[in-house]
């Protein structure tokens, strides 16, 4: 017994002792950054790069970025770090943007490690960043930890927003290799300043800190993890500070939108489409629900073998497929303006008068024409667009129909068959400045979804991850109705 107290007594000093060693280590990088501190600022103020023997490397292309190799002194530190991070708890992050799992806010986390590490991005690294870029910071630094794991990933933008002067992170995994995917990647940008493509790329490697000033050229993503079996972890967040007088303004990109009339056509709706829709007893129990939710999905909405005959000539090969850009919406369009029979009969299907007014019976929205008092007749308007997507595509929210206007959409996909919703490609309908989903449509073989939006309703299609193999379309037509076509906006681009 007394030899098992003896014992005890030694293993709790140990305890004691080690627990005081841990609560030692404290988060400061090596005194060879703060000796070169000015060597750095000479550099990134005369916009000259530099790459020097104490692990730095600073380019000012394609915007100014700064990469420190074995920032922090003690490695055993971040290790601890690492622990305190990995024991809190992570939140899925989703939307058009980005798909990752995120901790709280790190200044709501009380936790040795995780204290020091505030308090040295405070008091020590604002300090040094301030001196290294010449750029006036405060003391407000926002900082969470990050965990990207297998298909997450982060799409291309400029983390402008508020007063965040400069971004910042440090890597947490250790052994990444390059075929993991989720390094850092910075876009160049074309004359109008919009991101043009990938110039460079920043590998996750543990104990690396970059850092870049928030500005409007600095365009940059994290590319999908494609590993099963590693976590891509970082802490990162922004440095803030008052803005410069001189603000970057970046136009919006602008889609055109060309806007057709009804026309005459000599398709049959009942050579088409499922005779079924063509029932008004149909038609009004279809009109009722549609109503009451503004959406609806309309299975087997085509004959079969007129939609197999499309599907089959979607993949023919009868035609080429131009990539859209910037990187802010990538997917692919016929390059021809001549389409293949068999499509453009669809085409001219969905424009023709039976058809609008097939869709005014299924909706009761007004989309036939119609005389005023003036005695001008008022037309309906409809766009569209054919687009094929594979891995790697993607839209992001924006202004994707005409301001204050009130559309139809009526979208159908086709060789979806080996779609998943995990995968990505799915349309999400969201409320604009809100994170509320409105409606996730799926992609669905023969079926049309008819969705009413207004202009504070937005959509966008979801990420396809690498997991997905091959390629689907989809045909979106937006029906304008003709109470919305007075407008001198709508007239200039009718066709």
């Amino acid at each position: 017994m007394q030899m098992n107290m003896e014992m005890k007594r030694k293993v709790e000093d140990i305890t004691t002792h080690s627990g005081k060693l841990r609560c030692e280590r404290k988060a400061s990088f090596r005194n060879h950054l703060k000796e070169n501190v000015n060597a750095i600022n000479n550099c990134w103020t005369s916009d000259r790069s530099l790459h020097s023997d104490f692990d730095v490397h600073m380019d000012i292309s394609p915007f100014k970025h700064c990469i420190v190799e074995n920032f922090m002194r003690d490695t055993e530190y971040l290790k601890e770090l690492k622990e305190e991070l990995l024991d809190l708890k992570f939140s899925l992050k989703r939307n058009d943007l980005y798909q990752f799992h995120q901790s709280c806010d790190l200044s709501e986390v009380n936790r040795p490690s995780i204290n020091s590490l505030k308090q040295f991005l405070v008091e020590e690294c604002c300090t040094w960043l301030e001196m290294a870029t010449g750029i006036k910071l405060n003391n407000k630094v926002s900082v969470t930890c990050s965990s990207y794991n297998y298909s997450d990933h982060l799409l291309c933008h400029d983390d402008r927003c508020e007063d965040r002067r400069i971004a910042f992170i440090l890597y947490l995994s250790e052994h990444w290799q390059p075929d993991y995917g989720g390094s850092l990647e910075l876009f160049d940008t074309d004359d109008s300043g919009q991101p043009k493509e990938v110039v460079k790329t920043i590998l996750p490697m543990f104990n690396t800190f970059v850092f870049f000033e928030v500005m409007g050229k600095s365009f940059h993503q994290v590319a999908e993890v494609g590993t099963v079996d590693r976590t891509r972890l970082s802490v990162n967040g922004w440095f803030h500070g008052p803005l410069s007088e001189c603000k970057d303004v970046i136009p919006n990109v602008r889609i055109d939108i060309h806007l057709f009339s009804p026309i005459q056509d000599d398709c049959s709706l009942l050579a088409h489409v499922n005779p079924m829709y063509l029932d008004p007893e149909i038609q009004e129990q279809i009109s009722s629900s549609f109503e009451q939710d503004s959406e609806i999905l309309l299975p087997d909405f085509f004959n079969k073998d007129f939609y197999k005959e499309i599907c089959n000539c979607l993949c023919s090969g009868e035609f080429s497929w131009e990539l859209q850009g910037p990187p802010n919406r990538r997917y692919e369009t016929p390059r021809e303006k001549t389409l293949p029979l068999s499509l453009n009969k669809l085409v001219q299907l969905m424009k023709s008068k039976e058809f609008f007014k097939l869709l005014g019976d299924l909706t009761k929205l007004e989309l036939t024409p119609f005389q005023n008092n003036d005695t001008a007749v008022l037309q309906p308007r409809c766009s569209y667009e054919i687009q094929r997507w594979q891995k790697r595509f993607y839209t992001l929210l924006h202004d994707d129909h005409m301001s204050n206007e009130y559309a139809l959409d009526a979208i159908i996909h086709f060789n979806v068959h080996n779609v998943k919703q995990l995968q990505g490609g799915f349309i999400s309908y969201v409320a604009r400045d809100a994170d509320e989903e409105l409606l996730t449509l799926l992609p669905s073989p023969n079926a049309l979804a008819l969705t009413f939006r207004d202009k504070d309703t937005l959509h966008f299609v979801k990420y396809i991850n690498s997991v997905f193999h091959g390629c689907f379309h989809m045909m979106q037509f937006t029906y304008y109705e003709t109470s919305s076509s007075s407008s001198e906006e709508m007239a200039e681009n009718v066709t």
